[in-house]
């Protein structure tokens, strides 16, 4: 992404390495989640019965958001103010039943949500059952981790898990794994185009070089 720090790559990365230790088998970064966002690492697997996040005694899906902060600004940017989330709770419950079983009641209530932080919209439109911020040591402190998220910590022994997250129902795991392979795909194309591109470039240094040596030769063959 441009602009980006190396400290925030490293996060990146080290989110998906976390994700894959942890049992998630279809992992990306940077994958775009409507209306949450660009969001930088997700994950989801099928996990077996007592390996899961609830303990239960049965395989269950599960998806996993982590969003990296490699500054302070850079985490206060998602926060929002608590009025605009109170604001967009009262729309909701004005809705009717009727109404929210209506699709295009539902796609409103989505776009309500747009408006919040990627913290809060993370909470009225869930994308994932856990949700987690990674950050460097000591940047974040506990009272300041949002509702329901848990923070991880990456320092000189890795990333370890601060506070656990709270679990959180959704339904999107399919249109979440969807968004994986369509941002996967779109990176081996992107990789084949450079590559492609650099074999180009290499030809066209050639093909130069070539010439050169053939102009280089004209007079000596005059003579």
């Amino acid at each position: 992404m441009a602009g980006e720090t190396q400290l925030h790559k490293t996060l990146k990365k080290e989110a998906c390495r976390w994700l894959f230790r942890a049992g998630y088998r279809c992992v990306a970064a940077e994958v775009k989640l409507a209306p949450v966002g660009i969001v930088d690492a997700v994950g989801t697997g099928v996990f077996g019965p007592w390996h899961n996040q609830l303990h239960l005694p049965k395989t269950i899906s599960q998806t996993c958001i982590i969003e990296c902060k490699a500054s302070r600004a850079d985490f206060l940017r998602d926060q929002s103010n608590d009025g605009q989330m109170f604001q967009c709770l009262q729309e909701m419950r004005s809705r009717t039943r009727r109404q929210r079983r209506n699709a295009r009641a539902a796609k409103h209530r989505i776009r309500n949500a747009v408006g919040l932080g990627k913290f809060k919209t993370c909470l009225i439109v869930p994308m994932a059952n856990l949700h987690y911020l990674l950050a460097p040591a000591g940047m974040i402190k506990k009272s300041e981790i949002p509702p329901r998220w848990g923070l991880l910590s990456y320092g000189d022994g890795g990333v370890s898990v601060v506070h656990k997250c709270t679990w959180q129902e959704t339904s999107a795991q399919g249109f979440v794994e969807t968004q994986i392979a369509r941002t996967l795909t779109c990176d081996i194309f992107n990789a084949d185009l450079r590559a492609m591109n650099s074999v180009n470039r290499e030809l066209l240094a050639q093909q130069t070089a070539l010439a050169e040596r053939i102009r280089a030769l004209k007079p000596v063959l005059a003579d």
